[in-house]
């Protein structure tokens, strides 16, 4: 009797195990394919392009690159810093992403709280609240991040993103 329970626990922890793996990979694979997705995606208007070029220096890269640092107030956390810590880990972000003829900026909500860090060549404050008013408060989070190429088409997700999903901004805006 005992030989048939231990058998039989033996048989269900086993199909158990392999269900739980199954079920993980399907799992993984839908978030690797969620990971591309945009919260929003569309065309900037001509004259909101405009104050875009002015405001953050974008001149001639074919894509420009807008990762943005929603106000304290979206947060659970102050994420309106700038460390040296912080370049380093934006560098190492995009060491594997193609950003030839790209401009990357750091744009922070509430950046007159680090004002004499702000260097106006990769960190700005969102002047005026243009990005925060016209894309950013539709979706409130910590992160998000804006790709936009020069005719004013563009990808926006909210929330922590990944390489993957920034390089596949980039590529569908080349297109």
């Amino acid at each position: 009797m005992k030989k048939i329970i231990l058998q039989t626990l033996l048989g269900i922890l086993t199909i158990s195990c392999s269900s739980t793996k199954v079920v993980d990979n399907v799992e993984a694979n839908n978030l690797k394919e969620q990971a591309v997705n945009a919260n929003f995606a569309g065309k900037v208007d001509s004259q909101h392009l405009n104050l875009i070029k002015q405001y953050y220096h974008w001149q001639d890269e074919e894509i420009l690159i807008i990762n943005y640092k929603q106000p304290i107030s979206s947060c659970h956390f102050d994420n309106n810093t700038i460390t040296s810590k912080g370049k380093k880990w934006w560098k190492d972000f995009y060491s594997d992403i193609n950003t030839a003829n790209t401009l990357n900026i750091q744009v922070l909500a509430n950046g007159e709280k680090v004002k004499n860090k702000l260097d106006d060549l990769n960190f700005f404050d969102d002047k005026n609240d243009l990005l925060l008013n016209n894309f950013f408060n539709r979706k409130r989070s910590c992160f998000g991040v804006l790709v936009v190429n020069k005719n004013g088409d563009y990808f926006q997700y909210n929330g922590h993103y990944s390489e993957r999903q920034v390089g596949a901004f980039i590529e569908n805006l080349r297109k």
